[in-house]
């Protein structure tokens, strides 16, 4: 998928604000939902401060005074609305608790995939309590405790982390390529699982 470069600053609005993440985590369900809307969070992060889709496709979300950019379907950009489908298919493998690790990729030469201009890695644990993610790229990285304290302080600084990074790399070449790659763990019935 090729796209221009674009050049966005984060900022925060005062508006009415719609807060994306709880204050505490109490059940294994709740645990799920948060690493969802964290991992969804993460790469729409990624992808604004990239500059990888237009401001039309992103709506605006607050985490206490921060404001965020989560991607939308926007059907004027068909390559957020592929991202969109690759985020929901790994909501149905971390449902099923098969999803291991997911690995967004940049580059800039379909011949060379190899040769990786920016990569960040989500890995992903279950147990009993919950789901957690684990953040990983070449310059920093971050696990998110799905039974931290305060859950929200914990998925900001996550966040802010992201910021911090994206702020300190050069901007992209203006054609670039981005895949997901999804590792999953070796489970009897992965067999069964399909992602969409």
């Amino acid at each position: 998928m090729a796209t221009a470069q674009l050049s966005h600053n984060p900022r925060t609005l005062k508006a009415s604000k719609k807060t994306i993440f709880p204050s505490q985590i109490t059940n294994e369900r709740e645990s799920l939902v948060m690493v969802k809307k964290l991992f969804a969070t993460s790469i729409s992060c990624i992808t604004y401060l990239r500059g990888l889709f237009p401001e039309s496709s992103y709506r605006d979300r607050y985490l206490d005074d921060l404001s965020l950019k989560i991607l939308r379907e926007d059907k004027k950009c068909p390559g957020s609305l592929h991202i969109i489908k690759w985020i929901q298919g790994c909501f149905d493998a971390l449902e099923k608790r098969y999803l291991h690790m997911a690995v967004l990729t940049l580059y800039t030469n379909p011949k060379e995939p190899e040769k990786v201009t920016e990569i960040y890695q989500f890995k992903f644990k279950y147990t009993k309590k919950g789901t957690s993610m684990d953040f990983d790229s070449s310059s920093t990285s971050f696990e998110s405790g799905a039974h931290s304290k305060d859950v929200k302080k914990a998925c900001s600084l996550l966040i802010r982390q992201l910021y911090v990074l994206m702020q300190n790399l050069g901007p992209l070449p203006n054609d670039v390529i981005l895949t997901m790659k999804l590792h999953y763990y070796n489970s009897g019935s992965k067999n069964e699982f399909c992602a969409h």
